[in-house]
């Protein structure tokens, strides 16, 4: 109830400042348009554990969020300035492990505004988000790589058993990661 009073008080006042005047009709108004805003906008509260935000692994995510951005965007570039039919298109399914449905559409929107990569869909039934993805090298490294932004997603934002979930499917991909490195050095 305090949060729906805060709520429309704010809305209120912005109104009466934008008006610059502090008027009775001024003030009727913006009380009436807040409370239409603060109810036509409602939304709902997500079902499930809530998160924490963890300021540090924000700034992590952000970050690799960031450096992804930049060289998917050089990559696209380069296509652009040098068209010759490099691409290598296809959609994998990823299994998504600990995050939650908003976590998996952060992860999903990430995924999305990287150019070169397009989330086609999300299954909540089966936790598979399906990526659409320009250049296929190896469906295992796509897999690991969104993976990895899930595992930053839930680190920086979620409950701690999507974070237990998270770390051990990180571990395994890991490991996984190495035991392929050694493999290609031999």
């Amino acid at each position: 109830m305090r949060t729906l009073i805060g709520k429309l008080a704010t809305l209120t006042v912005l109104w009466v400042v934008l008006w610059g005047e502090v008027a009775p009709g001024t003030v009727i108004a913006g009380i009436g348009l807040s409370a239409l805003l603060v109810t036509a906008l409602a939304l709902p509260r997500p079902a499930g554990p809530r998160g924490t935000i963890r300021p540090l692994h924000v700034l992590r995510f952000v970050g690799y969020f960031l450096w992804k951005l930049i060289e998917a965007s050089a990559i696209v570039a380069w296509e652009v300035v040098t068209p010759r039919n490099r691409l290598h298109e296809g959609v994998v399914a990823v299994p998504i492990v600990g995050a939650s449905e908003l976590l998996a559409t952060v992860v999903a929107n990430a995924i999305t505004l990287t150019p070169g990569t397009l989330t086609l869909q999300y299954r909540t039934e089966t936790a598979v988000l399906y990526v659409h993805v320009l250049h296929l090298s190896s469906i295992e490294d796509i897999r690991r790589d969104v993976r990895h932004l899930e595992w930053l997603a839930v680190r920086a934002f979620g409950g701690s058993e999507a974070r237990s979930l998270v770390e051990d499917a990180h571990r395994a991909d890991e490991d996984a990661r190495r035991s392929t490195e050694a493999e290609g050095r031999r």
